[in-house]
């Protein structure tokens, strides 16, 4: 008997533990890939949020083939141009947050537009360029075409004999995502590079989330019990990695504006911001390793 059955045998109604385990994340990796469409086309129109938007849909793409591979026979690889694509998203994701983070520092400290210090109007001019550099990425024929790969693999994809098993069988995977985040933020407490190590374990924290959203759908409250904390500890994670990205970039400074008053009190606020961080995410994952016990 063959090990694999063709994708035109999809499910109608509502998926369930007994559904296989190949249509239900398959089906997430289509809904998914509907997302990054629209997603794409406005960030090429510059709409706000657009990018963050494009680069959770990748992450989420990319760790449902990775996380799931074993489903399916042959899966679709993005290969270093998609990295390329990816870093220049994030890069203007890091630059549009860090606007809106420094305004937010500028309304706690009750300034004026006027007050404004000058590299804000760099960081701006910033942001302006890397929408460019997306734009030029983005419009390159290889993003049409890897978007076409996924888009058949998840009409066509072919299912291995564990992708035929029904989807309560995921529960292993979903297990050996909750070890891995809970092993990558006990490694923290040995880290050299602390800042660098959080932002290793919000990638896992990003990965466990998006594996158990993948497969949701059939898995309910199994799933949901990953998600719930998960998300609380990525949200933290998130707002740590930017409030370390928004002191580096005042510690870039030339040494006469690092040396300002309203400059030295903004990365005397992050450093504040980041031991207050790092104690609510302590919090939040002992909570989490308690509720999966």
């Amino acid at each position: 008997m063959s090990t694999t059955a063709a994708a035109g045998d999809a499910r109608t109604g509502p998926m369930t533990p007994s559904t296989p385990a190949g249509v239900v994340v398959r089906a997430y990796i289509g809904e998914q890939v509907d997302v990054l469409n629209r997603a794409i086309a406005q960030t090429q129109r510059y709409e706000p949020g657009s990018v963050g938007l494009t680069c959770a849909t990748v992450h989420r793409v990319r760790t449902a083939v990775r996380g799931y591979r074993h489903l399916f026979i042959g899966t679709p690889h993005g290969g270093p141009q998609l990295d390329q694509l990816l870093a220049a998203l994030k890069h203007t994701e890091d630059l549009e947050a860090l606007r809106v983070h420094f305004a937010d520092r500028f309304d706690q400290l009750d300034l004026t537009v006027a007050e404004y210090p000058r590299w804000y109007g760099t960081l701006q001019a910033e942001q302006e360029d890397s929408y460019r550099q997306i734009d030029r990425i983005s419009t390159q024929a290889w993003v049409a075409a890897l978007l076409g790969q996924v888009r058949v693999f998840a009409e066509h994809a072919e299912f291995t004999r564990e992708g035929r098993k029904p989807a309560a069988s995921l529960m292993g995977a979903l297990t050996r995502a909750k070890t891995h985040l809970l092993d990558a933020y006990a490694g923290l407490r040995h880290a050299a590079d602390l800042t660098v190590a959080r932002d290793e374990v919000r990638q896992a924290a990003r990965d466990a989330r998006s594996m158990a959203e993948a497969v949701r759908p059939a898995m309910g409250r199994a799933a949901d019990d990953v998600i719930a904390p998960v998300t609380g500890l990525e949200h933290l994670l998130e707002q740590y990695r930017l409030s370390a990205v928004a002191r580096n970039w005042l510690l870039r400074l030339p040494g006469a504006d690092r040396a300002r008053r309203l400059n030295a009190r903004l990365a005397e606020l992050e450093q504040q911001r980041l031991h207050q961080l790092g104690d609510e995410t302590d919090q939040a994952a002992a909570a989490m390793a308690e509720r999966w016990r």
